[in-house]
């Protein structure tokens, strides 16, 4: 299926899995202040595509440490309301990035199902809380251009995380882990698919 992107986002991780979660679900995350993150940490694994937060289930992007220790998750909308998280490593970023999200699903991971009834879908860093003095810090998405380049940039933007706004309903993970382009592009893809 084609589908048209906007880029909305970005999210700097430093190794660790993020998030996707309905923001009514934020203040029962306590990654760093009760240590769940640290308690989710051994059960990490490939085949893992959520966890259960409070009342439901936050979706798992488990960063691929194939394609880097640590970058930018980049975060998209199509315009049938699915939503994109990849992560590149690439000497061409934006081209990169522009395949990644054309490359077709037929052999993606299948994954877990997250509601968002909320209608807004928040995406943050397992390590960190939900909300709170140690939460993680949400901004609206931003529609813009693709990125052009991986380049850190302004320090402040690795703090934030986006917040987006979406149709009430729920989404189906399906992930690609790292996925060769040409000798120096390769990518992994998180896609929130709507099922309803």
């Amino acid at each position: 299926m084609h589908r048209s992107w906007t880029h909305v986002g970005r999210c700097w991780t430093n190794g660790e899995p993020f998030l996707a979660l309905d923001s009514d679900l934020l203040p029962s995350w306590r990654g760093m202040s009760e240590q769940a993150y640290e308690a989710l940490v051994p059960h990490l694994a490939y085949d893992l595509t959520a966890v259960a937060v409070g009342t439901g289930t936050a979706g798992l992007v488990l960063t691929d440490p194939e394609i880097g220790d640590e970058g930018w998750l980049e975060v998209f909308r199509a315009d049938d309301g699915s939503i994109a998280v990849v992560q590149v490593n690439a000497g061409d970023y934006r081209g990169t990035l522009d395949a990644a999200l054309a490359f077709p699903t037929t052999d993606d991971q299948e994954g877990d199902v997250v509601a968002v009834p909320s209608g807004r879908l928040a995406f943050v860093s397992a390590a960190l809380d939900g909300t709170g003095e140690d939460g993680a810090f949400l901004l609206p998405e931003s529609p813009g251009p693709t990125p052009v380049s991986d380049e850190l940039g302004d320090d402040s933007a690795t703090d934030a995380s986006p917040l987006l706004v979406v149709p009430p309903g729920s989404f189906r993970l399906s992930v690609r882990w790292r996925t060769e382009l040409y000798a120096d592009a390769a990518f992994a893809r998180w896609l929130l698919i709507r099922t309803d």
